[in-house]
């Protein structure tokens, strides 16, 4: 019997079939590589810190990393620390990738530091009904108050010259990043001189941005074919229709982050000052003691990202000693109105925008959280003045005079002396009412040094 291979040609549907899988698999494959990336960081409402420093750093280097055509740094800032300000100013400077900051959504604004940041990027814009500037230094105190006519003519010179030169150094970075990002320099005078605030269309008019995008669909659009210089090489965006990819910030970033907020300090201060008092309230509680520590610890590294005023810090834990003070001395409540007033006053000069190393405004604490937390305190103190003054007022329960009145048990029988138990412990007892029979409950009646006079109770 004769057998025959199997047939080894393919069907004219098999063919068509691979030839269509390979047709949408190269399609899909160029579809993929032809999909640019643009990746956007948000930096709304930030107060620009040390920790803002390190996302801009990491969110720059994981652009470079993925090959972005750009990195969006979405900002609104009243400002920030000086020296947070100067790094970011390098970091842009000198970044691997296209940087485009974006004062938006309406409404935000770039104040003081954030200013300076919206300038080192690349390609400088802003949303419609925004506003940038007011890049003034403060004026900083050099002395406490002069005591003369004269000295007070001195410190008011010395401080004039100290302003005058911040004032150069500002203008000169403006000047210097400006001349880098091939922008105009006129704004400057207006911005960081006369403080002034400007809005998005004047800042285009001055040469301070580049562009006005109506939102970040807007923006992509206008960038496409944008050139821009990265360190020496020409670089051509192609970001119409790209995709935009959102940085997440870490966990420990977003930690820090909270930390940086004035609301938070001040918290943590309040809890750290709470739970030191509860546990001179009651020692030996232990938890309270380990909580007011790690407060008050996570409240001194706040203090590094933030322009405390160690004069508001004093104020508060002054506040603490008042409280403490009202359980052992009779003020009739001054102590406890003073603790309140020092809590209070401390909250609102916390944070102190006339710090040098800060350059900003609106940055202080809540109103609504330091008027909360003298409501909260002043309620605490007042039940532990409550508890205290009710507690004086009980009626003894110690000693012999305590122990008068109270109910025992007796042990053995008592005819008329015997041994009785109250509270766990045997007492000598002496009946002055007959026989009692052993586990009959007895009143005691008197203390005659250790032994008791007992009757049956009634």
């Amino acid at each position: 019997m004769m057998v025959t291979a199997p047939s080894r040609k393919v069907t004219w549907q098999s063919k068509h079939l691979l030839w269509i899988a390979l047709l949408l698999s190269a399609i899909f494959s160029y579809a993929n590589c032809g999909v640019h990336k643009v990746f956007l960081l948000d930096l709304r409402d930030v107060i620009i810190t040390q920790v803002t420093v390190d996302v801009i750093r990491e969110a720059l280097s994981k652009a470079h990393a993925e090959g972005a055509q750009c990195l969006i740094i979405q900002l609104s800032t009243n400002g920030g620390m000086v020296e947070a300000t100067q790094e970011i100013i390098e970091e842009l400077l000198n970044a691997p990738v296209p940087v485009v900051v974006y004062v938006a959504p309406r409404g935000a604004r770039a104040f003081s530091a954030g200013t300076f940041v919206l300038i080192a990027g690349h390609i400088a814009a802003m949303a419609p009904a925004t506003s940038t500037g007011a890049a003034h230094p403060v004026t900083i105190p050099l002395a406490p108050p002069p005591s003369s006519e004269e000295e007070a003519k001195r410190q008011k010179d010395a401080e004039a010259i100290m302003l005058d030169k911040l004032t150069n150094a500002l203008m000169s970075t403006a000047k210097a990043v400006a001349e880098e990002r091939k922008r105009k320099f006129e704004w400057a005078e207006r911005v960081i001189r006369k403080s002034e605030a400007l809005t998005a269309r004047e800042a285009l008019k001055l040469g301070l941005i580049d562009l006005i995008a109506e939102d970040l669909d807007d923006l992509l659009s206008k960038l496409d074919g944008w050139k821009v210089k990265v360190g020496k090489t020409e670089v051509k965006l192609h970001t119409k229709g790209a995709s935009l990819v959102l940085i997440q910030r870490t966990a420990r970033q977003r930690f820090l982050e909270t930390l940086s907020h004035p609301n938070v300090a001040y918290l943590l201060l309040l809890i750290a000052t709470f739970c030191f008092l509860i546990e001179i309230y009651n020692p030996g509680a232990i938890i309270p003691a380990v909580v007011g520590s790690i407060a008050f610890l996570l409240f001194l590294y706040s203090s590094t990202l933030l322009p405390v005023n160690w004069v508001g810090v004093l104020l508060i834990l002054l506040s603490m000693v008042f409280f403490i003070a009202e359980l052992f001395v009779v003020s009739h409540g001054v102590l406890t109105v003073g603790g309140l007033i020092a809590l209070a006053i401390g909250g609102y000069m916390l944070v102190d925008v006339r710090n040098p190393q800060f350059w900003g405004f609106a940055l202080r604490v809540s109103s609504a959280v330091i008027v909360t937390a003298v409501s909260m305190f002043g309620g605490f103190i007042s039940l532990v003045i409550w508890k205290a003054i009710s507690v004086h007022r009980k009626k003894v329960v110690v000693g012999a005079e305590g122990m008068v009145g109270r109910t025992a048990v007796a042990f053995t029988a008592l005819s008329p002396n015997g041994t009785v138990i109250m509270d766990g412990s045997f007492w000598s007892a002496e009946s002055v009412d007959g026989d009692i029979k052993a586990g009959e409950k007895v009143e005691v009646i008197a203390v005659e040094g250790l032994r008791l006079k007992v009757r049956k109770a009634k």
